[in-house]
């Protein structure tokens, strides 16, 4: 994924949208999988963290509804050494924030509050665990 598809991604986050931002989570987790399973066996790289990272990514977008639409989200090699996963770092720690600003609008039931509250919680696991797989 490009860096422009990668803030566009990002910018989709702040919609004022619910469904617009629902399916950028979905996305944005999808490729933070894709991106922690390709760099798993990476010379240098801790898989352990890389595997959690995936499986984080996969368990928070199994809490979010199946999007309507969205985008063909396909990883590309992030650059070498851990400043080439910032930016997928990043988009999961926005994923995090924005999936914890919907989990607390008044005009949702309880149970998808904790499930886009646990969503958040993964995201964000998800998150430190990327940034630990090329020793952050």
């Amino acid at each position: 994924m490009t860096t422009s598809a990668l803030m566009e991604l990002d910018a989709r986050l702040d919609s004022k949208n619910t469904v617009a931002v629902l399916a950028a989570a979905w996305d944005a987790f999808t490729l933070a999988a894709e991106v922690a399973d390709a760099i798993t066996f990476e010379e240098g790289s801790d898989e352990l963290q890389a595997m959690a990272a995936a499986q984080q990514s996969m368990a928070g977008r199994d809490l979010l509804p199946l999007p309507q639409s969205g985008w063909a989200v396909e990883a590309t090699a992030p650059a070498p050494g851990a400043a080439g996963l910032d930016r997928h770092v990043h988009l999961l720690e926005h994923v995090s924030g924005s999936l914890t600003r919907l989990s607390s609008a008044a005009v949702i039931d309880v149970e998808a509050a904790r499930s886009l509250g646990r969503a958040a919680e993964l995201a964000a696991g998800a998150a430190l665990a990327l940034s630990q797989v090329r020793g952050h």
